[in-house]
């Protein structure tokens, strides 16, 4: 006989998904055992929004769906800012909760939520399952979830259900979600971009899972066009190519914004406005080149072309360029280094600068290396100045911003690559999800944590100061982490100085021994201090 819960555990295992993170209950069993006996992995998380956080970054890295678990009721809710974070974030995450009794509803709500009410602004689909509906709806929740544009979907059930064997035959499928498809016109991309002497590339979240970096790299060397990336696309073109520009998204006034109002011309690929602070104002002609249309919000473009990313970029092939010496490469030369010459303050004693922490971090790692970012000054810092050498290896939760993300990327990130990662996370971020630090040792994940310890919601308490404003209610003491390590099980470092930087990181990537370092920092270096 085959159950529901066999069934589901089967459909996973066929869509390529090796294991599930998670908190259960013990109306989970069912299905938690189905998930054991197809030889799947389980990492049991302390919280419930680090399982969709995991699932996400999993689902990233794999181009497969990531798949979390949870309880009903609590469980569910705990759920939320993780798949709010899939949502914004576009990634295909699948979660699993249990679901009050369908013979007592009405009759008693201990625990009970509406579900479908709770996930319905966040979800692609949110159901229940019944026997006679697991069959396509769970693969409909599968295939919707990685259907252009990715997203989370919900699916709940009781123990009950989950028991109940499957019927033989299936009822009719419900229909599945279509999107539109351009064409990919070629042709008139190369006319729009037949005049402009002054191109330039925007990259966003939407390069997974085509993955189109050799031929990103190759337009943008056709037109000598200077490349932006945002933050979840760091590294689609390496940070030491002449072309790459910087970062865009992360404040009002990011320094790469010179350059598009210079521009004569935006090439928009994979891009997706949920990524930047400030609304999208630009005029210029654009071409919006992406596996999803132009919308929610839609922006101003000239052409769009949708579809396979690759293969629209493929038939483009190489196009002439227009572009003036002034342009190009010679512009991003000109633009760094108007950048590098801005001098930097000096540290309060004792005290290491954002900038000191950054370059040894690079200095002393690999080209390929893991960075997951949590969410606050230090993530705006690292997003604007990672010089990241390889695509996706840089993980962040940039829509939604959800504190609490770093650390749970993090740990997923080795889960599933097996390779050295380090996660920059604010004090308040850590404190959010500090009980997630076991899993590095229960698994003995190769992660650095590196703690920028300031003992303050920095982004916060910045704001307060621009306005003229007291720092009130940004403040805290933070634990001794000499402490919070001992008491994990990691290895522990103090960073006071580059120095100290630097002999924390070699000796973590010498090990790969899980490790907490904490740094002392001086946010006088971030972008957001007012000096």
């Amino acid at each position: 006989m085959t159950t529901v819960a066999d069934f589901i555990a089967g459909k996973l295992t066929r869509s390529g998904v090796e294991r599930v993170y998670g908190l259960p209950g013990g109306e989970n069993v069912e299905i938690l055992d189905a998930i054991r006996r197809r030889g799947m992995g389980f990492m049991l998380v302390r919280n419930e929004s680090s399982a969709c956080f995991m699932a996400a970054t999993e689902a990233r890295l794999t181009g497969k769906i990531g798949v979390a678990l949870t309880t009903l009721g609590p469980g569910a809710a705990n759920a939320y800012a993780g798949l709010a974070h899939a949502w914004l974030d576009r990634a295909p995450v699948l979660l699993i909760s249990a679901a009050d009794d369908p013979e007592v509803r009405g009759r008693h709500s201990h625990q009970a939520l509406d579900l479908e009410a709770v996930f319905r602004p966040v979800c692609k689909l949110t159901t229940e399952l019944t026997a006679a509906n697991a069959a396509d709806m769970v693969q409909g929740a599968i295939t919707l979830a990685k259907a252009p544009r990715p997203g989370p979907v919900h699916i709940s059930l009781h123990n009950r259900v989950a028991a109940q064997a499957m019927p033989s035959l299936n009822p009719p499928r419900p229909p599945k979600a279509t999107v539109a498809d351009s064409g990919g016109d070629v042709a008139a991309l190369r006319r729009l971009l037949a005049d402009k002497v002054k191109p330039i590339i925007i990259v966003g979240l939407g390069l997974e899972p085509d993955q189109p970096y050799s031929q990103i790299r190759r337009l943008a060397e056709s037109l000598n066009a200077p490349v932006i990336d945002t933050p979840k696309s760091k590294g689609a073109l390496s940070a030491d190519h002449p072309l790459f520009a910087g970062a865009i998204g992360l404040t009002r006034a990011d320094p790469v914004y010179e350059l598009l109002d210079e521009a004569d011309c935006i090439l928009a690929i994979g891009f997706d406005v949920v990524e930047l602070v400030k609304p999208w104002q630009s005029g210029k002609p654009l071409a919006w080149i992406a596996n999803w249309p132009n919308h929610d919000p839609a922006i101003r473009c000239e052409l769009e072309l949708t579809g396979d990313i690759v293969e629209m970029l493929e038939a483009l092939g190489e196009v002439p360029a227009n572009a003036g010496r002034d342009w190009g490469a010679e512009r991003v030369r000109r633009f760094r280094m108007e950048q590098r010459a801005r001098p930097l303050p000096e540290p309060a004693d004792r005290r290491i600068l954002p900038q000191s922490f950054l370059a040894s971090l690079r200095e002393n790692t690999p080209d390929d290396i893991i960075i997951s970012t949590d969410v606050g000054s230090h993530k705006i810092f690292a997003a604007l100045e990672w010089p990241a050498r390889r695509a996706n290896r840089y993980f962040v939760s940039n829509g939604l911003s959800a504190m609490g993300f770093g650390l749970s990327s993090a740990i997923a990130a080795a889960e599933v690559t097996g390779q050295a990662g380090v996660c920059i996370t604010g004090d308040a971020g850590l404190a959010m999800v500090m009980g997630e630090l076991g899993l590095l040792v229960e698994r003995q994940l190769p992660v650095l944590i590196a703690v920028m310890n300031d003992s303050a919601l920095d982004l916060i308490r910045a704001a307060q100061l621009r306005r003229g404003r007291p720092a009130f209610g940004t403040e805290f003491a933070n634990p001794d982490y000499a402490y919070i390590a001992k008491g994990y099980g990691l290895v522990y470092h103090r960073v006071e100085s580059r120095a100290d930087c630097d002999a924390a990181i070699r000796a973590f990537i010498a090990s790969r021994a899980p490790t907490l370092v904490d740094v002392m920092i001086d946010p006088v270096g971030y972008p957001t201090t007012v000096t």
